[in-house]
């Protein structure tokens, strides 16, 4: 796996059906060396730090490979680096093969998996399209975010290389099937629970969704 490109961007006013909103999706490619730290890349800060950054989503990585897809359903040509708000554009970043806590050395960064994208009605607005976030959601190929676990500096072309893996832990499709698809999968939402780097806010999904179905043993 290879960075094809780093992009960030500052919170921006955007006027969306008539009503002023602030958002850092739409984020450009940068050139040269950046520096990572556990609260994210350089130059790039989060308009809503509810649902975005933080030391669990200090970056975020989606596939290019994805792009083809997006293109074919939703009939237009994309092309252009950080098509779904991504920091890191990856050649080939596969959701179904990587795994919560899997860590890959970036440059002289550490980044940890640790949890798939959760789509808000912004990706929506940058994609032009009300039914996207469905699509997204559903398709399971979310991206991941990851935690900066040292701090250094990469650049576009470094590779990602697979340092450390959870072999027991479940993937990133896994998690976003639960999250969107299976969702009354109760053994499953169970395991998610037993990740020890699976973030809280995921946790705390799966936990409340047991409460509803009447499953009280894992709580």
């Amino acid at each position: 796996m290879k960075i094809l490109s780093i992009n960030v961007s500052e919170p921006k006013k955007i006027v969306f059906n008539g009503k002023e909103l602030i958002t850092s999706i739409y984020k450009k490619p940068i050139n040269g060396s950046v520096d990572v730290s556990d609260i994210g890349i350089s130059g790039d800060r989060q308009a809503d730090m509810k649902v975005h950054g933080g030391y669990d989503k200090a970056v975020y990585a989606y596939s290019y490979k994805h792009y083809k897809k997006w293109s074919d359903e939703m009939g237009q040509e994309y092309s252009e680096y950080g098509l779904v708000g991504e920091n890191l554009t990856i050649d080939d970043f596969d959701e179904k093969s990587v795994k919560i806590g899997d860590e890959f050395e970036v440059g002289s960064c550490i980044l940890q998996v640790s949890q798939p994208r959760i789509p808000c009605f912004k990706i929506g607005i940058k994609m032009n399209s009300r039914e996207f976030p469905k699509k997204f959601s559903t398709s399971g190929l979310l991206g991941s975010y990851l935690r900066v676990i040292q701090n250094g500096s990469m650049q576009s072309g470094d590779e990602l290389k697979l340092i450390k893996t959870e072999e027991d832990s479940l993937s990133l499709f896994d998690i976003a099937s639960i999250l969107f698809k299976d969702i009354n999968n109760i053994e499953k939402m169970k395991a998610a629970l037993d990740l020890k780097y699976l973030t809280e806010e995921i946790k705390e999904r799966f936990r409340e969704r047991l409460m509803k179905l009447g499953d009280f043993d894992s709580l």
